[in-house]
Order: C-alpha cells, then structure tokens, then sequence
C-alpha cells in the first residue's frame, strides 16, 4: 500500500484511526514533534492526534459558549479569551480532565481563564456544572465541554491521550451538521450494541462457563474500557485509608501504565519483564507483607510477544486477595482461552475487532469463574455510562461480524511471515510467540482451534539494516495495529521517543521493527517481505 506523508490509512477515509508514515525519518520526525511533518498530517491516532473535525467542534462550540447565557444563571460571556476546550461524552469524564488540569496548573494560569465545564444539549441549551449534578448521558445528545487556559493544553492533550475520554470524530461530525436523524439511527444503534456484546459473550464462552451479555461492557476506546475498569476495582479496595497500589507485570502499553499511574495516581509497582524470575519476585514481595489491589498484565506483550504463567499468576492473587486484569488486544478471544484466569479481560475493539482502521471501540468483560464475580458485575453495572456514540457503534457492529476469520486468516499470515524472517543474516531475533523461548505457556491457553496471532516484532543485527527494511517494506507504515491490511511501524520510536533507554532495559530497543500482519494473499505479503530483506541484507 504505497502512501504518502500524513495521508490517513485507510486513504480517503474520514474517520482513519491511523496515518501514513511511510519512512523511517518520517517517525522519527513524528516522535520529535518536526513541525516540517506534523504540518503534512490529515489524520493521526485518535488518542494520540486529536481530529481536526473534533477540533473544529471545539472552536464552535467555545465561540458559541461565548455569547450565550448558562441556562438559569442569566450569565454571558463565560468563556474568556486565550481559551482552548476538550470534549467529552458524559460529565464525569469531563470533571475527571477538570480535576487532572487543576493538579498540573502549577503556574496558576487560571488568571488567563477558568478550568470549568459546561454541558451543551443538542438542542442549544448550556448548563453550567458542580459537584452537586449527575447528568446522565444520552450518547450523541450531550456533549461535555472542558475549557481551560491555552498554556495547559498540553496537559490536556495527554489526558485525552490516556484515558480515551473524548468523543469520536463521527460525533463530531454529527454535531457540526446538525444533523436531524440521530432518533431515526437510535434503534439500529441499539440493535448494535445488543449485537456486539452477544459476540464479545460468545467469544469469550466456553462451556460450562459461560460469559453473559450482562457480563460485556463496551466504552467508546479500549483505554477508556482500561480507566473506567481501573476506577471500578479502586471502588472495591478494602484498604480505604491507603493509596491504592497495583501491579504491572510485563512492559505493558505505554498509555495504560501512564492511565494507572499520572491519571489515576495509584502506587504502581512495575515488573517489567514478565519473566519467571519476576513472577519469583513478585511472590517474595507478597510473602515478606507487601499488599496489591489489583494486578494488571497483557497476554501476550506488546511488543515483544512474549507469553507468561497466568496459572501461577491467577493462584497467586487467590492467596494474597488482589484482582488480576488482562489486556488481551493482541491475543484475542478466538486465538485464547484467558477468562479462567483473571477477573475482567479488557480490549481495544479499535484492533483487529473491527480491523477497518475507521473506528474506535474498547470492551470490559467479567469472567464468570471469578470469585468476586458478583460483586464486579454490581460494581461495574452501578458505575456503567453508556458514551459510545451511536454512530461508532453501527460501523463497530458491522465491522467485527467476520472477526474470528480475519484474526485465523491473519494468524496465519504472521506465522509464515515469521518464519521467512527467522534464520535471515540481516535478523538478530523475531519476537513471535510460535518459536519464542514462551511458546510453551501460549500453547496451556490456545484454542484448539487457534493460532499464534497476528503480530511481530523484529530486531535486526544493525540499526541501519532495521531502516532500510521498513523504509523498503511496501506496506501501509503508521500507528495503530490490527489493522485487515497489514501495517508496520518503528513502534519504540512512536512509543518511547522520549524514553528510549529505559525501554531499551526490557529490550524493546530503538531500532525494533513491529509488523501487524493483515489478511492480504499470504504469497504477496511474502514477496514484499523478501524483497525488503535484500535491502537490509545489503547493509550486512
């Protein structure tokens, strides 16, 4: 898929969650903030970029909240000059960035302006907020309008970018036409949404222990589903008094250590690399008195796939009485067996879920075999907004009917590809879980019917040869993964710029090459791999 810069992947699509970054320098220019290419961007990550259709509701909606009266308050004018605003589907979302910027404005900018939110209906009525007021959200209806001086957004584009709050460029869409027929897409929404948790719940069944559509609950991004689940578990910490403290075991996604971590401020303990000297750890830990909430791990790891003893892990947090959570995006319900062995699996539906590239979506699914099962469903259900915008939903529903093929099709894919790549003079390792020193642990939990996925990560024997395969690569090259078609990256780059040496410690080096393989016939795919091969090779 030949791209250019900044083009959005899939090209000509208006709501793309990825971007064309077709070379090596073009990442790097990315990661550094190169205003040379971030001027050529048409689209980006939602999470990381925020679209330009949100942007321009913002600006609307800021310029229209100047000159209108907060309903019953006979006030005009409230938002000043210098003002810059974050959108939100629900009010709760909208205070948490309220209070998260109210942290951080150590140099009291609020003299620029306030750190407020307003509530706008789509009927043209503003409503100021405080503590006192729970609007419940009506998706596509409300939106949640968090203002705050220029100088902090910054901090405001990091917490869009860790908690996956904010509304969805078809929302926004929606909202600038105006559009009328939002009451006539109600009843397929809803019919969609009904649809897609009874196939997330028949994914994750095996019988007898069955998964509920009661047990599926679905946020409008996968890190969304990963901060509303955190919250959740925090509810049900018996130690009130104490911070709340957690595990992190593996070098889990960046977002989801920085959501636990700088948005929610819980004590985060990090084992970062998952192995059996680190589960000895951990276990040493909790024998000497140390005390975790919850644990929180992917299965496998992103981005060097390797697979750990959720066995032991699970039998570990029944005796010592924390919460274990799985992020299996990469693994899937269709490759694995996981719900047995943790309390709630939470993933991004962005992924190879919908495998579209044009929507975002995540889920939070209870596993029956839980012993705090009852107790999470409550929680859960008591603390669940429904946000995901009407719109999303449909494309998500028709997006995932043919799931289960598309991650065996692209499975398949992956494992030839790595193959091709191992034993290659220009590759130092390929870190995929069929032929990893962890293959055997992938193996208790696969399917009988499943494979090993559908990405990899490979590490070259120079940095040189490293750029000249993925600049020679002739793939679709940006962020994101899971994609039908298939999509490489420099992820540590995109990732970790900032921060290369200490993800070099777990071994995610700066020159890794991640390829998420899609379902194209397997024989091109090959080709275009073995003819990027002969680039490295020449810098060998």
């Amino acid at each position: 898929m030949s791209t250019k810069l900044g083009e959005p992947l899939p090209p000509g699509d208006d709501h793309a969650v990825s971007v064309s970054l077709p070379k090596w320098s073009d990442t790097v220019g990315w990661a550094s903030r190169d205003p040379g290419v971030l001027s050529r961007l048409q689209a980006g990550y939602p999470r990381f970029y925020v679209p330009h259709i949100v942007r321009d509701l913002a600006d609307n909606l800021l310029k229209w909240a100047a000159a209108t009266p907060l309903r019953g308050s006979g006030k005009q004018g409230h938002v000043a000059g210098g003002q810059a605003a974050m959108l939100f589907p629900s009010q709760r979302m909208a205070e948490a960035c309220q209070r998260y910027l109210e942290k951080r404005d150590e140099n009291n900018v609020r003299e620029h302006g306030p750190i407020a939110v307003i509530h706008v209906s789509f009927d043209g009525r503003a409503t100021g907020i405080d503590s006192s007021m729970t609007c419940p959200p009506s998706p596509g209806q409300d939106v949640f309008v968090a203002m705050y001086p220029d100088q902090l957004g910054p901090e405001a584009k990091a917490f869009w970018q860790h908690t996956g709050f904010g509304i969805s460029s078809r929302f926004a869409a929606f909202w600038l036409k105006n559009a009328p027929f939002l009451r006539q897409q109600g009843d397929e929404a809803g019919d969609g949404a009904i649809s897609l948790r009874q196939r997330i719940a028949g994914l994750y069944s095996t019988a007898p222990n069955n998964v509920g559509v009661s047990d599926v609950y679905l946020y409008p991004t996968g890190m969304s589903a990963m901060a509303h689940t955190a919250l959740a578990l925090q509810s049900l910490g018996s130690h009130a008094s104490e911070r709340y403290r957690v595990a992190v075991f593996g070098f889990l996604y960046v977002d989801t250590f920085k959501v636990l971590s700088k948005v929610h401020g819980f004590d985060c303990v990090l084992y970062g690399h998952a192995s059996s000297s680190d589960m000895d750890t951990l276990e040493k830990d909790l024998q000497s008195g140390v005390h975790f909430d919850a644990l929180y791990t992917e299965f496998p790891g992103n981005p060097l796939l390797g697979s750990l003893d959720l066995d032991r892990l699970y039998a570990l947090a029944k005796k010592y009485g924390f919460l274990v959570v799985v992020d299996d995006t990469i693994g899937t319900s269709v490759n694995l067996n996981l719900a047995p062995l943790c309390d709630v699996l939470c993933t991004s539906l962005t992924k190879m879920f919908s495998g579209a590239c044009n929507v975002m979506g995540g889920s939070a699914v209870l596993s029956p075999q839980s012993r705090h099962h009852e107790k999470l469903r409550t929680t859960f259900s008591n603390a669940y907004l429904d946000t995901y915008f009407p719109l999303d939903v449909v494309v998500m529903d028709k997006n995932s009917a043919d799931f289960s093929s598309r991650v065996l099709s692209a499975s398949r894919n992956a494992e030839r590809i790595a193959e091709r790549l191992r034993g290659h003079r220009a590759v130092e390792n390929v870190f995929y879980p069929k032929g990893s020193p962890t293959q055997h642990l992938y193996d208790r939990y696969k399917r009988a019917r499943g494979e090993y996925g559908y990405l990899l990560s490979i590490r070259f024997v120079k940095p040189a040869a490293a750029i000249a395969f993925h600049d020679a690569l002739d793939v679709a090259k940006g962020p994101s993964l899971g994609t039908n078609f298939t999509l490489c990256c420099a992820y540590t780059l995109l990732a970790h710029y900032s921060e290369l040496e200490w993800a070099a410690k777990y071994g995610v080096v700066e020159h890794l090459v991640r390829i998420s393989v899609g379902i194209e016939e397997s024989g091109t795919l090959e080709g275009l791999v073995v003819k990027a091969l002969s680039a490295a090779e020449e810098l060998c």
